[in-house]
């Protein structure tokens, strides 16, 4: 079902759709459409879509609600949880813009995220923004470093390997030609995306000062471990399908060689983040924790290596 809250006025080859798909989490939701209703960017530059994939707690009211103080924000309503990367292609297909700028319900867009991706998409067709790590507790803090530290806010502008569907922005063009988000993924569709994008030629853009806040909901060691494992089972097998993309090492290729080289690649890996990034040896203490985060990533690339190799 779809339901518009405000019909988008567009004036300009300049206007944006801002997709945010949520399912069941109304309170982190209504945090990110508070962020995009005091951007410095001009109402009738952009709309928000929000994609509830499912959710049973409320979102709709709270859209109702915000379509108060956000113009051209737009509900669109799935009756059943039909997966993110799914959410997001219905997302898009109803979105108007000419620029499609992609974040979280998790995510917290500074005041000037809307106007820099703006001005950045002129420039390069795809663009990946600056994901910040928020003050929100030692758990938080280290999951953010781990899983984003190519994004980290500030410097300059630089071609990106990866992206973040936390932060991303695409022209249309582009999208329409690379086609949609690949169907029924739960992680790393995103990752699928842009790596498919690489492969036609596009290099990502990397925009430091379009930045979003990261203050998810994964606050024990338990959800960040286990997302750790989740995430890195998938991620191994793009990192093969796209071998020659990204010169994937011979030693991401064998389960054995994972595990038992896991020490020293999660060794490797975090001496690399904070290397390669001095504002984040303000965070030091988070060291240890994400040298562990990176041995988990080791072990569930072995394990989504051997389910593969066990389907064979």
């Amino acid at each position: 079902m779809n339901i518009s809250l405000k019909r988008p006025v567009k004036n300009s080859n300049e206007f944006v759709s801002v997709i945010i798909c949520t399912h069941n989490r109304r309170h982190l939701l209504e945090r990110a459409l508070n962020a995009l209703a005091a951007q410095s960017a001009p109402f009738d530059m952009f709309e928000t879509l929000v994609v509830d994939d499912g959710s049973n707690d409320g979102a709709g009211m709270i859209c109702e609600e915000m379509a108060k103080r956000l113009p051209n924000l737009r509900l669109l309503t799935l009756a059943r949880n039909t997966g993110k990367s799914n959410a997001a292609n219905i997302g898009v297909k109803s979105a108007t813009g000419d620029f499609l700028v992609f974040t979280d319900d998790d995510c917290l867009p500074h005041r000037d995220w809307i106007k820099n991706m703006t001005r950045a998409l002129h420039l390069f067709p795809v663009v990946a923004g600056a994901v910040s790590a928020p003050d929100s507790g030692y758990v938080s803090l280290c999951h953010n470093i781990s899983e984003f530290h190519p994004f980290i806010p500030g410097g300059k502008s630089k071609k990106a390997c990866f992206i973040a569907g936390a932060n991303m922005g695409i022209r249309r063009a582009v999208w329409e030609e690379a086609g949609k988000f690949e169907k029924n993924r739960a992680l790393c569709f995103d990752m699928e995306f842009i790596l498919r994008i690489r492969s036609k030629g596009y290099e990502p853009r990397f925009v430091s000062d379009a930045v979003v806040s990261h203050d998810h909901d994964r606050k024990t060691f338990k959800s960040i471990f286990q997302y750790a494992v989740r995430h890195a089972s998938e991620t191994i097998l793009l990192r093969h399908k796209y071998s020659s993309l990204l010169n994937t090492p011979f030693i991401l290729k064998s389960p054995f060689l994972l595990i038992l080289t896991s020490p020293v690649i999660a060794f490797k890996t975090t001496l690399e983040i904070y290397l390669k990034n001095f504002k984040l040896m303000k965070w030091t203490h988070a060291m240890p924790t994400v040298y562990f985060l990176k041995m988990a990533w080791a072990l569930g690339a072995a394990r989504g290596l051997s389910h593969v190799k066990t389907k064979k």
